[in-house]
């Protein structure tokens, strides 16, 4: 009967290489010396059948030959392989074997095809349990290709051929009901849940999704059933993979991952774990996924990258993640040493060394820093990118060309590396860049921001005053954390709502003027570029001045600012979505009268556009003015203007 399944590894090597044939007295005479070797193989039998029976007199177990089935057909020599049944102190069969294998070349056969599996060897005359047995399933593709090659080699070894002869024999006898089951298998992939283990062999690649539903590889050490406590049953694998700390790639402890109980026949693909060879891309894949892991390895220390898409946090817990990242595992374990995410390396390997099968068991997973959410989480390789900076930003703000040359100028100057510039006469005082952000809300603070952080290609780490605590301990702690993570990754700080901070101290409020006092002395000695932003100016602590580097002062918008914001909007729709939109110059001449701050334009735009795409409708202005309404602005302006309201 020929193998149903193969899923094994590449065929070992040629025993029949490696090992000496039993010696047997040189003669001329080739007749001769095939003669006595076929008279060697006639005093050996294949199998030995005993029962393992209780006696109750010298109370131990004591080995009788197992009595023959009337219509057997072959009869066995010496022994290759010896199965005992064992048989309960009550005289019964509960169909438990112990099986020895006794043939030197099946010995040698199976010492390299399972040679990188844990607990397993065949060094001596293994004994397989019932379970154990399955290794000999698993083996079956490999002792039928051998033995076809020995039979049709020009100098056969007939020992190997007789040993390999019967571990066939055996083995398709008994999984001979199993292998009848499987046969439905091979014609449609679907299998039922105690067929399972055929599946999976030891140290076979399986296949599965991960918890941001990226494909990823596992390799399966062992597998077995386990009975619940309700009565149901799961199949569980033991699997392990490699993962980067961002200093260290290697393997991590086994992870357990389980199969529920199912009833009837099953698509293999929708099984939690599938053999990575029955991948309806393979292979395909493998490269796709060889390639996946040098991304891995490539990103593994300390990376700047766009994102999209779920992440984890260190409960394992999915989160939106929004916008850019920065991958740096190494301070996440600094900082959180208790922290879950960041694995355990429990078996380095050389990064130069690995081959491509360790390459696509990469966990497909990096650890970083949201800087949109301000959370530490694990984020899928498959979502992160290189950052497209847009070095054109500064010219979207709405400033006079003078002060965006000048912010422009500075910002590129202050990130040269080859820069020379005076410096203060105390070491590492006043090496920072800082800015001091004035204005309503609305009018382009924040913007400012973010265009000095294209320009600077840096991160922007955003921090409202509020997030710093509200007394003067556990605003220094939290300062020095944000300080210190901005200056590592070379980021550019801004503080919003930074009144608190640089409000007038007095003879009253001391806790205030405790707060204020920290942050001018880190402010003092900060490396990086800081930006605050207040609505008061007038509150302003003079001591800051000596430790401002620039002031923009922003006033409220005014209609020519507004429309070029509406129009400026409106052009981004048309670029990054598919929306028609119809709104003629006179109809922007009245959006521009409308008393309306930047950040409330750009949500109303947001709000219309949503809107006319799930009416598949062009956005028109009746569409704006009704987002306007239903947002519940009241503006007088916008009456003056002929803005109508939603009926």
């Amino acid at each position: 009967m020929a193998p149903l399944i193969s899923i094994t590894g590449p065929s070992p090597p040629d025993p029949s290489a490696q090992k000496p044939e039993p010696s047997t007295q040189e003669t001329t005479e080739e007749n001769t010396d095939e003669a006595k070797t076929l008279e060697e193989l006639k005093k050996r039998e294949k199998i030995l059948r005993v029962d393992q029976i209780w006696d109750r007199k010298t109370q131990r177990y004591r080995f009788v030959k197992t009595a023959k089935p009337k219509n057997k057909k072959k009869k066995f020599g010496h022994y290759v392989i010896t199965v005992a049944r064992r048989i309960s102190n009550q005289g019964t069969f509960h169909g438990d074997f112990v099986v020895d294998i006794r043939g030197p070349y099946l010995q040698e056969i199976l010492s390299q095809i399972y040679r990188e599996v844990d607990n397993i060897s065949f060094d001596e005359v293994p004994s397989l349990d019932s379970k154990e047995l399955e290794l000999l399933f698993h083996a079956l593709p490999v002792f039928v290709q051998k033995l076809d090659e020995q039979k049709k080699s020009k100098d056969p070894n007939h020992d190997m051929i007789f040993e390999l002869e019967a571990v066939v024999a055996f083995t398709q006898e008994h999984f001979e009901s199993r292998i009848t089951k499987l046969q439905h298998f091979q014609t449609t992939l679907q299998i039922e849940f105690h067929s399972l283990w055929a599946l999976f062999p030891p140290h076979c690649l399986a296949y599965g999704q991960d918890s941001l539903r990226q494909g990823r590889v596992y390799r399966v050490k062992n597998s077995a059933y386990e009975k619940n406590q309700d009565g149901s049953t799961n199949y569980l694998l033991a699997v392990d993979y490699l993962d980067s700390d961002g200093e260290l790639v290697g393997y991590v402890r086994e992870r357990p991952m389980s199969i529920p109980q199912f009833e009837g026949y099953v698509s293999i693909f929708d099984l939690t774990l599938f053999p990575l060879e029955l991948h309806q891309s393979y292979p395909t894949i493998l490269q796709d996924l060889v390639d996946r892991g040098d991304k891995v390895l490539k990103l593994r220390g300390r990376h700047f990258q766009d994102y999209k898409g779920h992440a984890l946090d260190e409960k394992g817990q999915k989160f939106n993640s929004h916008g850019r990242v920065m991958i740096d595992p190494v301070t996440l374990e600094e900082i959180q040493p208790r922290n879950l995410l960041v694995p355990v390396i429990r078996k380095p390997l050389l990064i130069d060394n690995l081959t491509s099968e360790q390459k696509l068991l990469l966990n497909p997973v990096l650890y970083g820093f949201s800087l949109g959410d301000k959370t530490w989480g694990a984020f899928a390789v498959s979502g992160l990118k290189d950052v497209d900076w847009d070095d054109e930003m500064v010219n979207y703000l709405v400033l006079d060309q003078r002060r965006k040359d000048f912010i422009h100028a500075l910002i590129r100057h202050h990130c040269s590396k080859s820069s020379e510039g005076f410096d203060d006469f105390v070491r590492d005082k006043g090496k920072g860049l800082v800015g001091l952000l004035a204005g309503p809300p609305g009018v382009g603070k924040t913007f400012t921001a973010e265009a000095v952080a294209e320009i600077a290609h840096r991160p922007l780490y955003m921090i409202s005053s509020g997030e710093l605590g509200e007394d003067s301990h556990s605003v220094q702690k939290r300062l020095i954390e944000v300080l210190e993570l901005a200056e590592m990754w070379q980021a550019v700080v801004l503080l919003d709502e930074a009144d608190v901070f640089l409000a007038q101290r007095d003879n009253e409020n001391l806790s205030r003027n405790a707060i204020t006092s920290v942050f001018l002395r880190h402010l003092e000695y900060y490396q990086g570029i800081l930006l605050l932003t207040t609505n008061r100016l007038d509150t302003f602590d003079e001591a800051f001045q000596s430790r401002i580097h620039f002031c923009f002062q922003y006033e409220d918008l005014d209609a020519a600012a507004r429309g070029t914001l509406w129009s400026e909007f409106l052009n981004r729709v048309k670029e990054t979505t598919s929306a028609e939109i119809r709104v003629d110059e006179t109809e922007m001449n009245r959006l521009s009268e409308i008393k309306l701050n930047g950040r409330q334009i750009k949500n109303v735009i947001s709000i219309a556009q949503a809107v006319a795409t799930e009416e598949k409708k062009p956005l028109t202005l009746d569409g704006i003015f009704t987002a306007i309404g239903f947002a519940q602005i009241a503006w007088e302006p916008a009456t003056e203007a002929g803005r109508r309201t939603p009926e």
